[in-house]
């Protein structure tokens, strides 16, 4: 059985500015625009243009700012999501996703 895990969509305007609590497992892509990303406490800053995405399994808050209005989508990964580190051994738990928009 194939599952889909819906998107959710999102238009920001120039210079706005989404949180991701905890974003392992969150693909986000890229749609139209420009966004500029970071995970808490990673020292990468990543960019992506239109067409462009970007997955992690890191446990960490992510900052979405569109450098430019942008559109953009989230999408969970199940597969990524469930795995943390000190579950790995257990059968991995039910994951709720829950997204904010945080003012600039």
């Amino acid at each position: 059985m194939t599952t889909h895990s819906p998107a959710l969509d999102l238009n920001l305007a120039h210079q706005a500015m989404f949180t991701v609590s905890d974003a392992a497992g969150v693909q986000i892509r890229c749609h139209e625009g420009c966004l500029w990303l970071t995970l808490d406490d990673d020292p990468r800053d990543i960019v992506l243009d239109a067409g462009a995405s970007f997955l992690t399994t890191e446990h960490r808050r992510a900052l979405i700012y569109a450098m430019q209005p942008s559109s953009l989508s989230l999408v969970v990964a199940p597969s990524v999501a469930t795995t943390h580190p000190a579950r790995r051994a257990q059968a991995a738990p039910a994951v709720q996703v829950t997204f904010a928009l945080q003012p600039a």
